[in-house]
């Protein structure tokens, strides 16, 4: 590398920084850490990751595989080492605080959680075929990849056309899918975002291509949004474990949130920050993590007086009469490369289901005028395994 320094300090905005943010960037932390991992990076990381590599991948790969390699754990072993300095180094600033209390704030904030990819793994399900029936032409995964010298699939996938140039489903709350049996029959599933990908390959020759869909519930005016714009807003994974009261007291009134429904356009479901594909970025990093979480908006949570649902869960929130809102999540359909690797999942999904009484609550607090069911559907080549097309 040319530039040791500058490659430590995108290692640590890219594995530390929302948890350095997270902890208000203190003074001198982030150039500490920067300074311990351009010292390991010649002597230790580089050799160790070189290894690794080679052990986990082919030759020539581009996508780094699921696993804690050696640039991740410098840069947590830095962030360690520097914030165990931290008080000290507040305190020769004249900064003297209850020593107790401020390191489990400093713990709270700057640690590794692991619990959204153990959580993740709980919500986990057998891929269900839940949808809009303008969207069932997606059940059928990566119809373009096939094992066939002879077959000629056609992409995009037939049935995209009718939908890639539409914002929202023209039934509106009417076009959501229900849950068609199991322990959740009837509810309606709200949010959904799902990709299909399929890797390039040399024998028989195939680039590599991307799909994803993705639907969610809005409150919105007679005023549609352009073409290709995510149904979908943003949210910390935390709604799941945190009650709204400790993540945004403003909306803890029911009836505050009840009347911003009622008047502000508005998605009603979020990609959360615990996924590793944002709304404008491919993001690989942190182990088990899954592609995709969702998440109610917080204005629904609030209106409809959910809390974390207590007990050993994946991502579910729960009122008075038990469970009312679940994120599921799924992969699977497994592809190759065309080489003696591990096999790939060609997809991979999230969905968000309510409990249908909340859901006729939320319809109605909305105005069924204002309840859309928008639509993304997007498709591309992709240059390289490790390539995303953005979110649009």
């Amino acid at each position: 590398m040319n530039n040791p320094e500058e490659f430590a300090a995108d290692l640590v905005d890219h594995h530390l920084g929302a948890r350095l943010d997270a902890a208000d960037a203190p003074a001198g932390l982030r150039e500490a850490v920067v300074d311990l991992v351009t010292d390991a990076l010649p002597g230790h990381v580089e050799p160790l990751m070189d290894a690794q590599l080679d052990a986990l991948t082919r030759p020539g790969r581009t996508q780094y595989p699921d696993a804690y390699l050696a640039d991740e754990a410098a840069a947590e072993d830095a962030l360690q080492q520097a914030a165990a300095g931290l008080r000290t180094a507040f305190a020769q600033a004249g900064l003297l605080g209850p020593a107790r209390s401020f390191e489990r704030s400093a713990a709270a904030r700057l640690r590794d959680d692991p619990r959204a990819a153990l959580r993740a793994e709980l919500a986990r399900i057998p891929r269900p075929l839940t949808r809009p029936e303008a969207l069932a032409w997606s059940l059928d995964p990566a119809p373009w990849f096939s094992d066939s010298r002879l077959e000629q699939l056609p992409w995009p996938p037939s049935g995209l056309a009718s939908v890639a140039d539409i914002r929202t489903l023209p039934a509106g709350a009417a076009a959501l899918a229900h849950v068609a049996d199991g322990p959740h029959a009837g509810w309606v599933q709200i949010g959904l975002v799902e990709q299909h990908r399929t890797p390039a390959r040399r024998y028989p020759d195939q680039p590599a291509r991307h799909v994803r869909i993705a639907l969610g519930l809005e409150a919105a005016s007679d005023d549609p949004r352009r073409s290709g714009t995510l149904p979908l807003g943003q949210a910390p994974w935390q709604l799941w474990t945190h009650p709204l009261r400790q993540l945004a007291p403003e909306l803890t009134q029911t009836d505050t949130a009840v009347e911003h429904l009622r008047t502000t356009d508005q998605p009603l479901v979020a990609l959360t920050d615990a996924g590793t594909t944002m709304v404008d970025a491919g993001i690989d990093s942190g182990l088990g993590l899954p592609l995709y979480v969702l998440a109610p908006a917080a204005s629904v949570v609030a209106a409809l007086g959910l809390e974390p649902t207590d007990g050993i869960c994946g991502f579910s929130l729960s009122d008075a009469a038990g469970e009312a809102l679940i994120c599921r999540q799924w992969h699977g359909h497994l592809v190759h490369d065309g080489h003696y690797e591990p096999l790939l999942p060609a997809v991979t999904g999230a969905d968000l289901i309510l409990r249908p009484d909340l859901f006729t609550r939320l319809r109605d607090t909305i105005g069924l005028s204002r309840c859309r069911a928008g639509i993304s559907v997007r498709h591309a080549p992709v240059a390289k395994d490790g390539d995303l097309p953005d979110g649009g």
